[in-house]
């Protein structure tokens, strides 16, 4: 695959504190790995490179990378994706923002404490071009999905929607999947484009590539070490570092994951810590079931704009 995409742990920070985070710590990652990082892959043969600044959150330290992503800019095949709260924006960030090839993603789980969809998230949504939400399904906002799937589907956003990696938020699964399958009928209310839909590592979207963690995908820890996924940083064992390069580690895929009906568009979720059979694969079958409908009657008749929306044009 011509691309290469790195997690970048700008920082342990931050400014929330989710019940389900696996983010500890106050490290922030330093010039020195932003620069070693820069030379590893502008030396890279792949075409495409996706950054991806996260943390902890981000924008707490935007000025300590700001300067290393506009410089990666300057290449061709960069782009950027920011993962972010979207709490503690800074007038520097909504220039940065706003420039070409570069996207954001904005957490939001509209929970009883955290991530909460209020008026001053939406409004700060609305100044972005197409951003993407990112919600975690827990005990906690289960509830609130349908409320959360009318905004995104009123916005038509795109929407990664996952359950907690470690499982222990994540609601038993005839619940889960009752909700996911409301996510869907709300979302149809609003002739919703469901390529821009995901769950867990299911997509509709033409060219999917699934989880290439420990591959073209990686992450890059505030000291500079790379390990296979995120959820490993500081906590399992690195296969390389910025200053010595990486050895491609990839997760194998469970021999249960290659014979289901739904791999080709889920490339077989979590191989990192989901077991199998889970679940969880069911409500990703139901969810994919109803999507795929969807998919498919948009393809079939392409005018499907509802009559206000021809009306208005």
């Amino acid at each position: 695959m011509d691309f290469i995409s790195p997690w970048i742990h700008t920082t342990e920070k931050c400014n929330l504190k989710c019940h389900y985070c696996y983010v500890k710590g106050n490290a922030i990652m330093t010039k020195e790995v932003y620069n070693a990082l820069g030379k590893l892959l502008v030396e890279s043969p792949k075409s495409n490179k996706h950054l991806r600044f996260a943390g902890g959150e981000p924008l707490l330290v935007f000025d300590a990378w700001e300067w290393f992503a506009r410089d990666m800019l300057k290449h061709k095949g960069v782009t950027i994706e920011v993962l972010t709260n979207l709490r503690a924006p800074t007038p520097h960030f909504w220039r940065f923002a706003g420039l070409e090839n570069v996207n954001v993603s904005v957490s939001v789980d509209n929970g009883k404490t955290v991530k909460v969809l209020d008026h001053l998230l939406s409004e700060r949504l609305r100044m972005l071009r197409n951003p993407w939400l990112m919600t975690t399904v827990t005990n906690e906002n289960i509830n609130s999905l349908d409320v959360l799937a009318a905004f995104v589907g009123m916005n038509n956003h795109g929407w990664a929607i996952t359950t907690d990696y470690f499982e222990k938020t994540t609601p038993d699964w005839e619940t889960l999947a009752e909700a996911m399958l409301g996510v869907v009928s709300v979302l149809k209310e609003f002739n919703y484009d469901f390529t821009k839909v995901s769950f867990n590592n299911f997509s509709a979207k033409s060219g999917f590539s699934g989880c290439r963690a420990g591959n073209e995908m990686f992450s890059v820890g505030c000291d500079g070490t790379i390990y296979k996924c995120q959820t490993l940083i500081g906590n399992g064992k690195g296969i390389g570092s910025v200053f010595k390069g990486y050895k491609r580690t990839e997760c194998p895929i469970k021999p249960e994951c290659k014979v289901c009906s739904i791999y080709g568009l889920c490339k077989g979720w979590c191989q990192l810590y989901y077991k199998t059979p889970n679940p969880i694969c069911n409500v990703i079958k139901l969810f994919a079931s109803e999507v795929i409908k969807e998919v498919r009657a948009t393809h079939a008749h392409p005018s499907t704009k509802s009559k206000e929306m021809r009306h208005a044009e």
